[in-house]
């Protein structure tokens, strides 16, 4: 009897350091901007991961596409949003090298002809914009990030994508908080090193 207490209580107590740890993240690292940031051990990695596109990074001036994106595409099952409007979210991440911080600011607010406002994210200077557009059926919400450091700008994304559809239903407010709420789980966790280190990359970077 007593064992089976002591194996009862051993996993109560596995059980409670597991939600102490939180949701299992994985981590983004590109190792030649010198940039971490972790997202949810469930969404995917990779620029050609997603049909959404980076709608606001592919107007950095190479045109190439973001150096990182992270996030989910919502498949016939409807995942844990069934048969809700989303299709989709992501984070991604690009980098113009030698700007400079004016030219950076700039960069950000002619992405969608919208002002920006400077805010500091865990102690590091950012300019945001924010914007909403729609298309044939389909609506995009984005938060967007420019920071300038090393000589660099660096630019995040926050996306969020809609479809408007009968068969669809609007998401609740619950659901919209949620979604986020773990975009900007993931901006927070963004790290910007001051100087280029060794290691690894997950995304795919293009040559500069």
């Amino acid at each position: 009897m007593k064992s089976a207490q002591r194996c009862g209580f051993l996993l109560w107590f596995a059980f409670l350091a597991a939600q102490a740890q939180g949701p299992a993240m994985k981590t983004f690292h590109d190792a030649r901007y010198g940039v971490t940031f972790q997202y949810p051990a469930q969404w995917i990695s990779g620029p050609d991961a997603f049909h959404l596109g980076a709608e606001a990074l592919r107007q950095t001036p190479d045109g190439g596409g973001p150096l990182g994106k992270v996030g989910f595409e919502v498949g016939q099952d409807g995942g844990p949003y069934p048969g809700a409007m989303l299709t989709g979210l992501q984070f991604a991440y690009d980098v113009i090298p030698r700007s400079s911080r004016d030219n950076c600011r700039k960069r950000l607010e002619e992405i969608y002809n919208t002002p920006s406002t400077p805010t500091t994210i865990r102690g590091v200077a950012y300019n945001h914009t924010s914007f909403e557009g729609a298309w044939t059926g389909h609506q995009v919400f984005l938060e967007i990030y420019s920071s300038f450091q090393n000589g660099h700008c660096y630019l995040f994304d926050e996306q969020i994508n809609t479809i408007s559809s009968e068969e669809a239903k609007p998401l609740s407010a619950a659901q919209w908080k949620q979604l986020r709420d773990e975009l900007a789980s993931v901006m927070q966790s963004v790290r910007i090193q001051p100087k280029r280190y060794s290691g690894s990359t997950i995304a795919i970077s293009r040559k500069h």
